[in-house]
């Protein structure tokens, strides 16, 4: 098969197979699929899924300060230009729908370096990376353990019984934040500096930071237009106040004066 034929034969099969496990907690079974057509993404992806449940939260549930927003109602947030655009076009409420890139990996196709840029393409665009993988591919992939580092859930077809079986299962998403900035790390980096900083809220305003970082390389890539929203506006006007440069340099110089005692012959037999 091509990618083509694969795609169809994966969509064929979610049909058929509504309740399958490939998506979302095994208790939060998908309703409805659906194929996303648009001209950004399908020139960096081989094709966009969305998976729309039947049950979601309500505006009035999520208001509660009980209720902890999950991954893919801050992308909402992150990512709100495309969801809202997506959610219009198909008349789907936007908290019960979620995006998934989708990479296809035909036996036509070899698995080289680019995949791993992929990944990272996915990841950095929705939070989260699928990888569906044809008859040959699914069956190395089993054989030489590679599933177990790739940050991706990984779909595999399987020629033998014509099917589709979950290889590895990724569940994190990087919805907000790249990386998990916690309070113990912080107080590590400081706690030789003699700094008064209050930790809560030097985390909150590192998480809130890399919240808008994410949504401008976001416009990047995509040439979108979702702008700011009133609370972040404040934070970027508060953070332009700041008037203090890091000197990268002086740091790099500093790290060379000290360490020059060193001799390069100390390495030389």
């Amino acid at each position: 098969m091509n990618e083509s034929q694969l795609k169809d034969k994966f969509l064929s099969y979610l049909k058929t197979n509504p309740n399958n496990s490939f998506f979302g907690k095994t208790v939060e079974k998908p309703q409805h699929f659906l194929e996303i057509k648009n001209e950004a993404l399908n020139r960096r992806f081989d094709f966009i899924l969305a998976i729309i449940r039947t049950s979601g939260y309500k505006p009035k549930e999520i208001r509660k300060n009980s209720i902890e927003i999950d991954d893919d109602l801050k992308n909402i947030h992150t990512r709100g230009t495309l969801l809202k655009n997506i959610s219009q076009t198909h008349k789907i409420k936007i908290q019960n729908m979620t995006i998934f890139p989708i990479e296809i990996k035909s036996n036509q196709d070899k698995l080289d370096e680019r995949l791993g840029n992929q990944i990272i393409d996915a990841i950095m665009s929705f939070g989260r990376s699928v990888i569906i993988l044809d008859s040959k591919h699914c069956q190395n992939m089993k054989k030489n353990g590679l599933k177990r580092i790739l940050p991706s859930t990984i779909i595999g077809y399987q020629e033998s019984d014509d099917k589709f079986v979950l290889i590895n299962k990724f569940s994190r998403v990087i919805s907000d934040s790249l990386l998990n900035i916690n309070k113990i790390g912080l107080i590590r980096a400081l706690e030789k500096s003699n700094s008064n900083v209050n930790i809560s809220s030097l985390q909150r305003n590192l998480r809130s930071l890399q919240t808008i970082n994410q949504k401008l390389i976001y416009n990047q890539i995509f040439l979108d237009q979702q702008s700011f929203h009133e609370d972040e506006l404040r934070f970027v006007e508060e953070l332009s106040t700041i008037n203090q440069k890091i000197n990268i340099k002086k740091e790099i110089l500093k790290s060379i004066k000290h360490l020059t005692n060193y001799k390069i012959t100390d390495f030389i037999e």
